[in-house]
């Protein structure tokens, strides 16, 4: 009888000790829960759709930030040297986080997704002009990039966004390999979604394939190439110069000439320097947000913001006068 008192007491205290184990274990595993940095919004979305209830993806460049304008803030340093990853496009491109990224952290997983091989990438376009072989060989308006090779606004096509939320979950399975399968789960979910997405917008587009375009700032190509639109050239180059008269004049005409359908500006741009572009011509002119700054970030941001592009497109109409449209801004 003593025994069995004994072994009976035995079972309960190793029941205990399992269960104190596994309690401790659970709450070691809850306190550690990733923490993950990402850039901009588009790269927050994504992240964010892979993560799910996993974690919450920190941004960086919240409300209207810019990325070619932000400065790292001591809190926002902080918050990279003590995270477990980064996720962004390219020092290139979030110019910003080049010194953390250079710093020595073995702690920091750093992700920069145009270093994957299997993200497509697209030369810039040298020539604020590339419709008109004649103008684009002969324009002053030009405009190296520095080093730069390659258009780095990789999101705007949706292949790119699928490999990109293979990555994200192939490296929080690396990191967190308890969640592993959530994260899977996820990430497929996102890719059949980013899938259904892109054959909406192709269905919504698929009248405007004949029509052409005049973009403010040379920063869509990607969502031209996957949409098979047509773009014939851009007012901007780069965000810190201001187009000549000569170039806007050259614009115009090959608007009239070439029976452009829209010109597409971006927000923080004032549209009167498109209407010079535009006027006196069938275009239209819309503005469409291809960093998501003028979105709230979460896990559909992304969604939204591609699903706008297009409608933006689709809706853009033209306005008869120069004049009246002057109006409306002195109105507004």
């Amino acid at each position: 009888m003593k025994i069995n008192i004994s072994m009976h007491r035995l079972f309960l205290c190793f029941t205990a000790l399992v269960f104190l184990a596994l309690s401790g274990f659970f709450t070691i595993a809850k306190a550690k829960e990733l923490q993950v940095i990402t850039s901009i919004k588009p790269i927050h979305s994504l992240v964010s759709r892979v993560m799910g209830d996993k974690g919450k993806a920190i941004l960086l460049l919240k409300k209207h930030s810019n990325p070619h304008l932000f400065r790292m803030r001591p809190s926002h340093m902080r918050a990279v040297v003590n995270a477990d990853a980064l996720f962004f496009i390219s020092t290139d491109f979030e110019q910003f986080l080049a010194p953390m990224v250079k710093r020595s952290n073995p702690k920091l997983t750093k992700v920069a997704f145009v270093k994957d091989s299997h993200i497509r990438l697209i030369p810039y376009r040298k020539n604020k002009i590339w419709g008109n072989k004649h103008v684009s060989q002969n324009s002053q308006d030009q405009d190296t990039r520095g080093t730069l090779k390659n258009d780095l606004h990789i999101w705007l096509d949706p292949d790119n966004a699928r490999r990109m939320a293979v990555i994200i979950e192939e490296t929080l399975s690396r990191l967190d390999p308890s969640n592993a399968i959530t994260y899977f789960k996820n990430s497929k979910a996102l890719i059949s979604d980013l899938y259904k997405l892109e054959e909406k917008i192709r269905i919504q587009l698929r009248p405007f394939k004949e029509k052409k375009i005049i973009v403010y700032h040379d920063s869509f190509q990607y969502f031209e190439n996957s949409f098979f639109l047509t773009s014939l050239g851009a007012i901007q180059l780069t965000a810190d110069k201001t187009p000549s008269i000569k170039h806007l004049s050259i614009l115009r005409k090959i608007a009239a000439q070439s029976n452009v359908s829209c010109v597409i500006g971006m927000p923080g741009v004032h549209p009167q320097i498109a209407t010079v572009v535009h006027s006196h011509t069938k275009a239209g002119y819309a503005t469409v947000d291809p960093l998501g700054l003028t979105y709230k970030a979460g896990p559909e941001l992304y969604f939204k913001m591609m699903s706008d592009i297009a409608a933006s497109l689709i809706d853009c109409e033209g306005l008869e006068a120069f004049d009246d449209f002057q109006f409306i801004i002195s109105k507004e």
